[in-house]
Parts: structure tokens; C-alpha cells; sequence
């Protein structure tokens, strides 16, 4: 599906008319050093460790500055078909991996109504409040989304996506279901996160739906989602290990409040797999002030795993950050962060860390 989706789009293009094809695109650059905290070694690196992205396995390590853990730029294309029909690709080459292209967004949307649209093809997964955005880091107030609550391995689905949106009043209402699954071959980040060798982390059965309330100041969301998970590992020198159908529930729930000059985020969402005696819950809130071009904030997440008589390796984690964002030019922000992580797991994880982050985002 996402190579024909491709394909199609880029054949048309060929074709197009200016008014029927758009392009944009964004960037960030990003430098970051994790300093200070606990010495020791984390995946065969040098620690003090932070962990900027765990879907792509960005670890800073060593307290060495790095340009090339989170930078990146996408690029996104838009063809309209006919007033009903369009089709979108997005694709994002990070420094991270070599510059290699990935595709975050291949799908077909048709509007069966004036408030209803079905689309069909490959999206990011809706489970956060950020996930259409979380690498559009000029959409973000921080200079990365909260890795304690945005940590999870998979973050895009190839299926089937229905939204319907109406206005009643000042409120903006939301409803959206979608279906689908993903495949992911060597997981990236159960590789350089969790396992350190080849992990094949397949997500089946994806079902679930959101509801979005919104107007000029509050915004709230409530996500639910179900799936299934197989789980192949190969472990070097040993027999390769097989779990299926480990049934999986999401629920999360967000809220925004924009008045005045204040900013309010936040988020939190609880993972349960039952049949592994698995809970987890995260939480993250962050306040900020606008000041003419400067935002400070600060702010707070946590993610726990509850301790079970069967489920025992469990990862605790919080982190303590305050910022400053400069939109000094139309389109571009400069960021700068500073992060203190306190790990309390029952087993070897990054242990506790610092981070300073200098970020430039751009749309273009």
C-alpha cells in the first residue's frame, strides 16, 4: 500500500498543476550534551546517558556535544485529485540514520461528506496528543516531546483512518476512528533501547478512536486503542524466541489551555498488557508565559511500571526540565533546555542524567 500510495503520487506530480500540487517541509537542528548524574555505561556507551527518542534509539552519551543524534528535515506533498480526493506523502531523513528516508505519512483521503473523511493508507498513530506533529519541532513548545510519556516503539499504522468534525458554537468537536496494523523488522528502538540485538515487534488487530473538544482557550482528548502483539527475538549465540497475541489497551487523555500569555500541556496515558501482568502509566505537565518573542517554561513527566509478582524488571522514571523559546523570525524558533532525569528502575537502565539542548526549527 505505501509503495503504490508513492508511486501514485509521485506520477501524478509529473502531470500536476500548480494549484493541484503544494510542497513544504520543515527542519531541526539540534545539539545536545548529557552531563552530570551517574557514571557506568549504557548499550556498550560511556554514561552519563539521555535518552532523547525512543522510537528511533537517540542516546546521548559520554558528555560529548552531538549534532547528530535528533537532527532532521521532512518533506510533505500534497496532491489534489479532485475536490473530494487528495492524496499525501510525507518523508523525513534523519541524521541519526545516515540521511535515509522514512516515510511517516503515504495516504489517500476522501471526503464522503462535508464534515467526514476516510483515509486510507500509512499514518501516525494517534495516541498522543502530538503524534501528528511530534517531529514538526517548530510545532512543539519544547525542544523535544516529553520522552517519559512519548516512549513508545511504534508510532505509525498502514489501515483505514474515518474523522468526523463539527462546530457547535465557540467548540470544535472531533471524532475519529481507525483500524490497521504495523510490521517492524529489527526494531529500532527494542534494538538500541531494550535488547541490544534484533527484535521483530509486529502490532496487529490496531483498533481504536478519539475524541477531540476544543475552542479559542481549553482543548481536551480522550484516545483508546486495542491491538494484538507478536514478538520475535534473536538473541545472538542462542534459539530465537516467539511470542504471539499478547493482547494490548491504551488509554490516554490530554489537555490544553491557551490564555493570554499562558500556556498550559498536559498529558497522560496508561499501557496494560494482561497477559504479561504489565501496567505502565506516564504522566507529563508543562507551564510557559509568552513574552513578546520568548516563551520560558517549565515542566514535569514520569513514567512507572507497577510492580507485580510476576513482573518485576520494572522501569521508573522522571524527568525536571525548563526551557526558553525565541520565535525570532517568521517561521523559525531557537530553543534551549535543560533536563535532569532520576532513574529508579529494579534493573541497570541510564540511571540519573542531565541535558542541555540547543535546538533551531524551521518551516519552509
Amino acid at each position: 500500500m505505501k509503495k503504490l500510495m508513492i508511486a501514485a503520487l509521485l506520477s501524478s506530480a509529473g502531470m500536476a498543476h500548480a494549484s493541484d500540487l503544494s510542497i513544504s517541509g520543515f527542519a531541526t537542528v539540534t545539539a545536545g550534551k548529557a552531563y552530570g548524574g551517574s557514571d557506568g555505561e549504557f548499550m556498550g556507551q560511556p554514561c552519563p546517558c539521555f535518552i532523547g527518542n525512543y522510537e528511533h534509539g537517540t542516546v546521548y552519551h559520554g558528555n560529548e556535544w552531538s549534532l547528530a543524534r535528533e537532527s532532521l528535515v521532512g518533506l510533505q506533498a500534497k496532491y489534489q485529485f479532485t475536490p473530494q480526493l487528495s492524496g499525501t506523502v510525507q518523508a523525513v531523513s534523519r541524521v541519526s540514520e545516515h540521511g535515509k528516508p522514512k516515510v511517516d505519512w503515504a495516504y489517500l483521503s476522501y471526503d464522503i461528506a462535508p464534515d467526514t473523511t476516510v483515509q486510507v493508507g500509512r499514518r501516525r498513530l494517534p495516541i498522543y496528543a502530538y503524534s501528528d506533529s511530534v517531529y514538526i519541532g517548530y510545532t512543539l513548545p519544547w525542544a523535544r516531546v516529553p520522552q517519559d510519556i512519548y516512549g513508545w516503539e511504534v508510532g505509525a499504522y498502514d489501515g483505514v483512518n474515518v474523522r468526523h468534525a463539527r462546530s457547535f458554537g465557540d467548540w470544535a468537536v472531533t471524532a475519529n476512528v481507525f483500524a490497521g496494523q504495523e510490521h517492524t523488522r529489527d526494531n529500532t528502538e527494542q534494538r538500541k533501547i531494550y535488547y541490544g540485538y534484533r527484535v521483530d515487534d509486529d502490532w496487529k488487530h490496531i483498533l481504536g478512536g478519539y475524541l477531540d473538544v476544543s475552542d479559542e482557550v481549553f482543548g481536551a482528548r480522550l484516545i483508546y486503542m486495542q491491538n494484538s502483539i507478536d514478538l520475535s527475538q534473536y538473541p545472538p549465540d542462542d534459539v530465537p524466541t516467539f511470542s504471539r497475541g499478547t493482547r494490548q489497551r491504551i488509554i490516554g487523555l490530554s489537555g490544553s489551555i491557551d490564555y493570554g500569555n499562558w500556556m498550559v500541556r498536559a498529558e497522560a496515558n496508561r499501557f496494560m498488557r494482561p497477559a504479561l501482568d504489565y501496567k505502565s502509566s506516564s504522566f507529563t505537565a508543562t507551564v510557559g508565559y509568552r513574552m513578546g518573542q520568548f516563551m520560558p517554561l517549565v515542566g514535569f513527566s514520569s513514567y512507572k511500571e507497577k510492580l507485580t509478582a510476576t513482573y518485576t524488571a520494572t522501569q521508573n522514571d522522571n524527568t525536571r526540565f525548563a526551557g526558553v523559546r525565541w520565535d525570532f523570525r517568521k517561521n523559525m524558533d531557537l530553543k534551549v533546555q535543560w533536563d535532569s532525569v532520576k532513574d529508579s528502575s529494579a534493573y541497570d537502565f541510564t540511571k540519573n542524567a542531565k541535558m542541555v539542548t540547543v535546538t533551531w526549527d524551521v518551516l519552509f
